[in-house]
C-alpha cells in the first residue's frame, strides 16, 4: 500500500520539544535523574496539546508518595467489588495522619491476622 501525501506530511514535519519540570520538586529530589537521555514520546498537533499532556503526566509523577506495611489483628474481609478498599493511617513514629490506597492485600485467616501495604 502506497503512503498518501497526507501521512508523508506528518512524517517529515519537523519534530517540537516541550519540557515540564518543577524547582520545588528538583531541589527536594536532587539525585533523580532528569530523563533527558531517554525522553518520553508522544505525537501531538501541536506544542500546546504536548505541553497540557506533560503538565498533567508531571502532577502525577511528581507528587510524594510513601508506602507503609501495616500489620492489623483481624482478619478483614474487603470486598473488591466496591472499588479500591482506602484507608486513614495514623502513625506518629512516621508522622502520618491522612488518607492511603490499599495497594496489597493479605488475609490469613487461620491466624486472623491480615497484612496490607499502602500508598498514600
Amino acid at each position: 500500500m502506497t503512503a498518501l501525501p497526507a501521512d508523508i506530511a506528518l512524517a517529515i514535519r519537523p519534530a517540537a520539544i516541550a519540557d515540564a519540570s518543577d524547582a520545588a520538586t528538583k531541589a527536594r529530589f536532587a539525585g533523580a535523574r532528569d530523563n533527558l537521555d531517554s525522553p518520553s514520546q508522544g505525537f501531538f498537533d501541536s506544542t500546546a496539546d504536548a505541553l497540557d499532556v506533560l503538565t498533567t503526566r508531571f502532577s502525577l509523577l511528581g507528587a510524594v508518595r510513601r508506602r507503609f506495611a501495616v500489620e492489623v489483628q483481624d482478619a478483614l474481609l474487603i470486598n473488591i467489588e466496591q472499588g479500591v478498599p482506602n484507608f486513614r493511617l495514623v502513625d506518629d513514629e512516621q508522622f502520618v495522619d491522612g488518607a492511603t490506597l490499599c495497594a496489597r492485600i493479605e488475609v490469613d485467616l487461620e491466624n486472623e491476622t491480615t497484612s496490607m501495604v499502602l500508598f498514600g
